[in-house]
């Protein structure tokens, strides 16, 4: 059982081409109970199963086109302190979300969602199903606000898409344990060993014709990190509309 725990981490990979299938509400239903009992604070999170064929239009729009066309399941996941608020206001005492400031309980919430997520990812692994994260709520999260009508306080964070494989990806790259792994401080971070890691996600990524694949570009890998992570007006623009959305909704300091 040990192994096969393991084994199931360390072979999964996200999916990005589904085969159109269906999935059971009772299937459904096991991977989000699953998603449920991970260990958490508060529990401060949503899940908002996306089923309107004029919604997920919407969401084709918005984010990955062919993945949220095929995917058997789509779920929203959300940080929720609104839920959160008002269950505290039932203990009748004066709480820290009714202060202007709580960056712990606005952390945390992500943290909560992100092992719930995480969960519901292996659930799904394990019944033979394939998922991926998308993060397009948290980049376009007022369209989504509006969308699905979210209350001030409920943040989106990312779609999971699940489904029946329509690819068998090879394991991609991570980096070096030794960059990752610390004992008892802080180590030094190792310029010539992220060299190398870049250096086989390069070679690994045009093997696999990646960026072609999936993003439908002529382009080398890294080329497209740097187009995806470049600082331009957009970008800033892009950025300062969703630090304005966080402060209004979640992240109090």
């Amino acid at each position: 059982m040990a192994r096969s725990v393991l084994n199931l981490l360390r072979n999964r990979r996200s999916i990005r081409i589904f085969r159109p299938s269906e999935i059971s509400e009772d299937i459904l239903k096991l991977i989000i109970e699953a998603g449920i009992r991970a260990p958490t604070y508060l529990q401060s999170y949503t899940i908002i199963q996306v089923k309107d064929e004029g919604k997920r239009e919407e969401l084709a729009k918005l984010c990955n086109e062919r993945i949220v066309r095929d995917a058997s399941a789509i779920l929203l996941i959300c940080a929720d302190l609104y839920r959160t608020r008002i269950m505290l206001n039932m203990l009748g005492h004066e709480h820290i979300l009714q202060s202007d400031k709580h960056p712990v309980e606005s952390i945390l919430a992500v943290f909560d969602a992100a092992l719930m997520v995480e969960n519901m990812v292996i659930a799904a692994e394990a019944l033979g199903l394939g998922s991926v994260i998308l993060d397009c709520p948290l980049i376009e999260c007022k369209v989504f606000s509006e969308l699905f009508e979210l209350p001030r306080g409920v943040t989106p964070l990312i779609l999971l898409c699940i489904g029946e494989r329509g690819e068998v990806p090879p394991l991609r790259p991570r980096l070096p344990i030794d960059q990752i792994l610390h004992i008892d401080k802080y180590g030094e971070v190792s310029e010539e060993r992220l060299k190398e890691y870049l250096e086989e996600l390069e070679r690994h990524m045009e093997v696999e014709n990646y960026v072609r694949k999936y993003a439908g570009m002529d382009m080398k890998y890294l080329e497209y990190l740097r187009l995806k992570t470049e600082l331009t007006n957009d970008s800033k623009k892009v950025n300062d509309e969703i630090l304005k959305f966080l402060k209004e909704n979640l992240i109090k300091t």
